[in-house]
C-alpha cells in the first residue's frame, strides 16, 4: 500500500501534462509557436556543442556528451513529429473543404432551372 500513495500524488501530475498536450496538438497558432522554440533549442543546443565541447572533454565525459546529443537529437524528432502532424491536420481541412466545395456545385448542378 506504501506503493500507490506516490502514484497518486502523480496522478494529477501526469493529467495536466496530459491535457497541456492535448492542447498543444489540437490548437495550430500554439502548436506552431511550440514547433518553432523546440526548433530553435535544438539548434541553439546543437551550436554550442559544435562550439564549446572539446575533443578532451568529450574523452573526459562520454556519457554526459552522449545524453547531450540524445536530448538535442530528440528536441529534433519532436519538431519533426509536431510538424508532420501540421502537414496531417493540413491535409484534412484542404480535403473537408474540397468536399464541401464539390457538393455545392453538384448541388447546384442538380437543382432544375426554371
Amino acid at each position: 500500500m506504501t506503493f500507490a500513495k506516490p502514484l497518486a500524488r502523480l496522478c494529477p501530475v501526469f493529467k495536466a501534462i496530459l491535457l497541456l498536450t492535448k492542447g498543444i496538438i489540437r490548437d495550430q497558432t500554439m502548436r506552431r509557436k511550440m514547433m518553432f522554440w523546440v526548433m530553435l533549442a535544438a539548434i541553439v543546443m546543437f551550436a554550442a556543442g559544435w562550439a564549446f565541447i572539446t575533443d578532451q572533454w568529450i574523452r573526459q565525459n562520454p556519457w554526459f556528451t552522449m545524453g547531450y546529443y540524445l536530448v538535442c537529437a530528440w528536441l529534433l524528432l519532436a519538431a519533426m513529429l509536431l510538424a508532420l502532424m501540421d502537414i496531417l491536420v493540413l491535409r484534412a481541412i484542404h480535403r473537408a473543404a474540397r468536399r464541401k466545395i464539390e457538393r455545392e456545385i453538384l448541388k447546384k448542378d442538380t437543382e432544375p432551372e426554371e
